[in-house]
């Protein structure tokens, strides 16, 4: 076990985050935990992310292979702390002591890998069943199959360079890929902490959209008996609340406790649902072949 001080090493890739990267480093400049360096892997940005990111006193490195995988892989050869955490340019950090009860969980529990949950932000009523779902897939999945979002990647670098890091030949999804390689040879966890991650994928995409695209693949044997036990009050009169922190710790004990009383249950359909899953991806592929 490390010390109770490790140096962490933030790793973000970049390509035009100006509208999003100043949020999160301030919020890493306002962490009560200091034991850090930010390595910021820009893809050749024509905005103003660079000189953003040098105000902080972040390094800065060109990637000359666009992509998020490339720039995390690039990020680690420059790490010089114990843990790497990899944060996409649109996250925030709610609270200064994030970090700091963050690794002390990790050292408790001796992880090598580690995810929490990531909400939508800013909060919005509509996106309520979007972070439901999500975030219980990952809860579900952290299991026996875990899969997560690059938005928040917590990994210690021993672990990180035996599984040769992120493969830069997927394109989508190599997040997922990274996790799934790296859980086989260490302690996970999904952390009951909380990051925000910015809804300009919904807004651009449509929200129903993305929901059906996460419907199609992944949910069609679990809404009706499981997901469909959640009475969604859509007035939700508990979150006109001063502290907005309540209303994402309410959204976490929702999901645990969804996932606790139906735990046997999600289980044996989850199984069933594996092959689906499978057979409906490789239908996907094969049509886009076409």
């Amino acid at each position: 076990m490390s010390s109770s001080n490790p140096l962490i090493s933030i790793i973000i890739p970049t390509l035009n985050e100006e509208e999003y990267l100043l949020n999160l480093l301030n919020s890493i400049k306002n962490q009560t935990y200091k034991n850090y360096e930010i390595i910021v892997c820009d893809s050749y940005s024509e905005d103003k992310t660079p000189k953003i990111a040098k105000s902080f006193g972040s390094e800065f490195i060109l990637v000359d292979k666009k992509g998020p995988g490339p720039g995390r892989n690039q990020g680690r050869k420059k790490a010089k702390g114990e843990y790497l955490l990899f944060l996409d340019a649109d996250v925030i950090i709610p609270d200064e002591y994030f970090l700091a009860k963050f690794i002390k969980r990790i050292e408790e529990e001796n992880l090598g890998l580690a995810n929490v949950f990531q909400f939508l932000h800013p909060f919005n009523v509509k996106d309520i069943p979007a972070n439901i779902v999500v975030n219980f897939y990952f809860k579900l999945s952290s299991y026996f199959n875990p899969i997560g979002g690059g938005f928040f990647i917590f990994v210690k670098k021993d672990v990180f360079d035996e599984v040769s890091g992120f493969d830069e030949s997927i394109n989508i999804g190599e997040d997922s890929d990274f996790i799934r390689r790296a859980s086989k040879i260490s302690n996970y966890s999904m952390i009951n902490q909380y990051i925000f991650y910015s809804n300009r994928r919904f807004e651009l995409e449509g929200r129903l959209n993305l929901y059906s695209k996460y419907i199609y693949l992944h949910f069609d044997e679990l809404l009706e008996p499981v997901l469909g036990k959640i009475e969604l009050d859509y007035k939700f009169g508990h979150y006109n609340l001063s502290n907005e922190s309540k209303k994402y710790n309410f959204l976490i004990d929702k999901i645990n406790f969804i996932f606790s009383e139906n735990k046997n249950h999600i289980l044996e359909l989850y199984q069933k649902n594996i092959s689906k899953t499978i057979k409906k991806l490789l239908k996907i592929k094969n049509l886009r072949r076409k």
